[in-house]
């Protein structure tokens, strides 16, 4: 017989099943399809025999706080505090003689979250064991990193200007997430000796390393049932009462829906890419966007208004290097041209207004970066 505890987080469905002495579990980012999730996590084999079910989280009938005192007696050792790092907030749990006594929580804005740090490596374009091995080699810069709007935009300012190295981001955004952890732990105890770490970012070794910088004598624990700690705990109350035969779910909130858009296709007006044009033996207009996440760049033939070649790819924090690509890119679609710069500066185009090739220059601000000059010569 076994007693299955399921809890659903803000972006995985962590799932958890004991049988006698045994236990096994498994963690699975939903996408925000939790139940179509749990439904599949549910039909593996380690899974199969289950007789009981209780729920925790966003969907359960279990509260978190609830899930996690029994957990508590079955770890060893006291602690005098849980710290809680999920994917989409931070909690603490404190602890008086081994019963929770109160639930601390930082503000609802997730630059401090560890969704927040997936999202910020991924617009690097670094995969998360690359991001925490680097962010080792990094140092703490100052970074707007109380709200999520202002932190990306100050994130992408300081790579775009090289006033930071992708390592220094890195570092600094664990910094604050440890700093978000230790105020809560500061508002409940006072020199805390030992802490107990559970969710999904206690994987995360440059977390856990900032977080003992700050507080070196404290003992900051994680168990193998760390990412999984509520699902286990959800699990030892199902087998304590035994009551539902399947997953008890709350009722999702139902939005209301409009007719297909299918039906209005008759309204829409499809705009098809033209054909790029051949390459004229004459002069050619380059025009580069460097953004925040992507570069885009294309060559205007200015005698026919026609794109002959272009190219959009992402910035990775790194325009300079993201406009050599697009340029690379474009050489590699019509061969090497000569280019000419002009540093006078751009004047203002009502738009649209028709282009006078005699009249046209290419124009750039000054590099950000002390790079050699580009040329493309044919």
């Amino acid at each position: 017989m076994s007693y299955v505890g399921i809890d659903i987080g803000a972006l995985t469905v962590k799932v958890a099943a004991i049988r006698g002495n045994e236990r096994c579990a498994t963690v699975v980012a939903h996408q925000g399809r939790p139940l179509e999730v749990l439904n599949e996590v549910l039909a593996l084999p380690e899974f199969a025999d289950a007789e009981y079910f209780g729920v925790s989280g966003q969907l359960g009938h279990i509260p978190e706080v609830a899930a996690i005192q029994p957990t508590l007696r079955e770890v060893e050792g006291t602690f005098d505090a849980v710290a809680s790092l999920g994917g989409e907030s931070f909690l603490v749990y404190l602890l008086v003689d081994g019963r929770l006594t109160n639930v601390l929580s930082h503000n609802k804005c997730a630059a401090g979250s560890g969704e927040f740090f997936v999202q910020q490596i991924g617009r690097m374009g670094l995969g998360m064991e690359e991001a925490v091995r680097r962010s080792f080699d990094g140092k703490v810069v100052p970074l707007a990193s109380r709200c999520s709007v202002h932190c990306k935009s100050d994130i992408t300012h300081k790579l775009n200007r090289n006033e930071a190295t992708p390592e220094d981001i890195l570092h600094t955004l664990h910094d604050s997430m440890a700093n978000k952890v230790i105020a809560l732990l500061e508002k409940g105890v006072q020199a805390p000796t030992r802490v107990l770490l559970i969710g999904g970012v206690t994987h995360n070794d440059a977390m856990r390393a900032a977080l003992r910088a700050k507080l070196p004598h404290t003992d900051f624990v994680v168990l193998p049932e760390s990412p999984w700690f509520e699902a286990w705990g959800t699990a030892l109350l199902t087998r304590d009462e035994p009551h539902e035969r399947s997953p008890k779910l709350a009722a999702q909130p139902e939005l209301g829906h409009l007719p297909p858009l299918h039906q209005y296709g008759e309204r829409v007006h499809v705009i098809t890419t033209p054909p790029m044009q051949a390459p004229s033996d004459g002069p050619l207009v380059l025009g580069v966007d460097a953004g925040s996440t992507t570069t885009k760049a294309i060559l205007l033939d200015p005698m026919t208004h026609k794109v002959v070649a272009s190219h959009y790819g992402r910035t990775k924090g790194n325009p300079v290097a993201a406009t050599r690509e697009c340029l690379q890119a474009l050489v590699d679609a019509v061969g090497n041209r000569r280019s000419e710069w002009s540093a006078r500066p751009a004047q203002p185009v009502s738009w649209p207004a028709p282009i006078s090739a005699p009249s046209m220059s290419i124009t750039r601000s000054p590099p950000m970066r002390r790079e050699p000059p580009i040329s493309i010569r044919r």
